[in-house]
């Protein structure tokens, strides 16, 4: 191999370690794992009020100021939410598709009578 190959595969085998080393600081370190759930669950906050809501800058901005408690709260009721869409979303399917049957057996029902 060549010299730059050597140095791609160091730079390869350096980064692999240091993801790995921050991976398992994460998964020992609990204060740092809350700290990134808390993160992340403040990121998800605020991409449900700005994209969900249409919320206006100004209250995404209010994520900012709320507690982790308060946003654990909100993002929980994100997620309900998107659980209560996706449940009416699949009942209103059904209904569609036992309407559209029902419609079927009637035209077929009509159509036979009148051959």
């Amino acid at each position: 191999m060549s010299k730059r190959s050597y140095q791609l595969v160091g730079i390869f085998l350096g980064a692999t370690v240091v993801i790995a080393g921050a991976a398992l600081y994460l998964y020992l370190d609990e204060s740092a794992r809350e700290k990134v759930e808390g993160a992340l669950n403040r990121e998800k906050a605020k991409y449900f009020i700005r994209n969900k809501l249409n919320g206006s800058p100004a209250l995404v901005n209010a994520v900012d100021k709320l507690s982790d408690a308060e946003i654990t709260t909100l993002v929980k009721l994100s997620d309900s939410a998107t659980d209560a869409k996706d449940a009416a979303v699949d009942s209103l399917s059904d209904f569609i598709d036992r309407a559209k049957a029902a419609g079927n057996q009637v035209s077929d029902k009509v159509a036979d009578y009148f051959k």
